[in-house]
């Protein structure tokens, strides 16, 4: 009762069923007594409040229309209109008619844990975090266009709120058995269906299975772990949001270099970078005739390679070389002490010996991922120069 009045009935139910593995089995749910708080129970509210917050800005952006009223994308007829559906819509569907399908199979056969824990992953990391970025610029359509360009913004503009209503109100109906009472704010709030309509009594969405798309799965997760790169590396630069940096994308398979070229916007977008080239199987190489820092002699260019994919963030007038040392100097120093840190804990007999085998072994691995964090440091500034 004490968890419920701080967090809600629905944090501590699906922080419950989250924790089940199996039929029967007890759960060990962290509890403090002193302060009357649960870190599991608030990682669940937490995931309330952003369900939350995707609902509400899917209210700003729907233009004041349902589900219902929107309908639901088809990718033959829009095809045939010659707007096809965008990459990132064929990648969110083709994820949620797999998770659909996973769902149904684990609510069949009382898998209960396993279905929280998939839905939580395909809510927080797929659809909050990563489809409503990239959906956000068509959402808005720019004041000055006009003509042709307006009508082909205004389409696609549809099509991304068709995408984003159905893949939110199929979630919420996969979600309500875990988190009752916030799914039929919400899916009420979504769908403005009145008061005497419930969510519990909705037939469970279609699995569409002509969207699922294995290929471009895989190449969401090559394009995702190349963001999180390009992000770092601005980071590691110390460069400002306002700050646009020329970058290079180069290298993979012949599928994901396709797809990085149709996706070069949202990339854009998403790192507040511009590509200077991309390359695509079919384009062949893309070149917009910005002098590569590379080819200047003295170009500040930081590097990374992320799977086959080798990256390059060209700094030239935006970060002073001295600045950029320190800041790599600095990582480095990090990289060392932490490795000399953990190898003088593992040298300790009294550690190795009597820690349990899972404590020695996440040391061992953190240990080895600083030695390639002090590794890449010390490459860095060899560049540098």
């Amino acid at each position: 009762l004490l968890l419920i009045e701080r967090y809600g009935a629905d944090a501590l139910r699906f922080a419950l069923v989250r924790k089940v593995a199996g039929a029967g089995q007890d759960i060990r749910l962290d509890y403090d007594r002193k302060s009357d708080t649960s870190a599991t129970v608030e990682a669940a509210r937490n995931f309330a409040t952003k369900l939350w917050n995707a609902t509400r800005f899917a209210l700003m952006n729907l233009g004041g229309e349902t589900p219902a009223s929107l309908g639901v994308p088809d990718p033959a007829a829009l095809e045939r209109e010659g707007r096809p559906l965008k990459q990132a819509d064929r990648w969110i569907l083709s994820r949620l008619a797999r998770v659909n399908r996973e769902t149904a199979e684990r609510y069949n056969s009382y898998a209960l844990g396993e279905a929280a824990r998939g839905l939580y992953e395909f809510a927080w990391n797929e659809v909050c975090d990563w489809y409503v970025e990239l959906v956000k610029r068509r959402l808005q359509v720019p004041a000055d266009l006009n003509g042709e360009d307006l009508m082909k913004a205004l389409a696609d503009q549809r099509t991304a709120r068709q995408v984003l209503a159905k893949v939110l109100t199929d979630l919420l109906v996969m979600l309500h058995p875990l988190l009752p009472h916030l799914t039929e704010e919400l899916w009420h709030g979504l769908s403005g269906a009145p008061d005497g309509q419930f969510l519990a009594l909705e037939i469970w969405p279609v699995a569409d299975e002509t969207a699922l798309d294995e290929d471009i799965e895989e190449g969401f997760v090559e394009l995702f772990e190349a963001i999180r790169t390009v992000r770092n590396l601005r980071a590691l630069a110390g460069l400002k949001p306002s700050q646009v940096a020329p970058i290079s994308i180069l290298g993979g398979k012949p599928e994901i270099q396709e797809l990085l070229y149709l996706v070069e916007l949202d990339i854009e977008a998403l790192t507040r970078t511009k590509c200077t080239s991309l390359h695509s199987s079919q384009y062949k190489i893309t070149d917009y005739n910005l002098q590569s820092p590379l080819s200047s002699g003295g170009g500040m260019t930081l590097k990374a390679e992320c799977d086959e994919l080798r990256i390059e963030l060209f700094l030239d007038g935006l970060v002073d070389r001295a600045t950029l040392r320190e800041r790599m100097q600095k990582d480095k120093d990090k990289a060392d002490k932490d490795v000399k840190s953990l190898y003088s804990r593992l040298e300790n007999p009294n550690f190795a010996d009597k820690a349990p085998p899972e404590i020695v072994a996440e040391c061992r691995e953190n240990l080895a991922n600083a030695k390639v964090r002090a590794d890449l440091a010390r490459r860095r500034l060899a560049e540098l120069g």
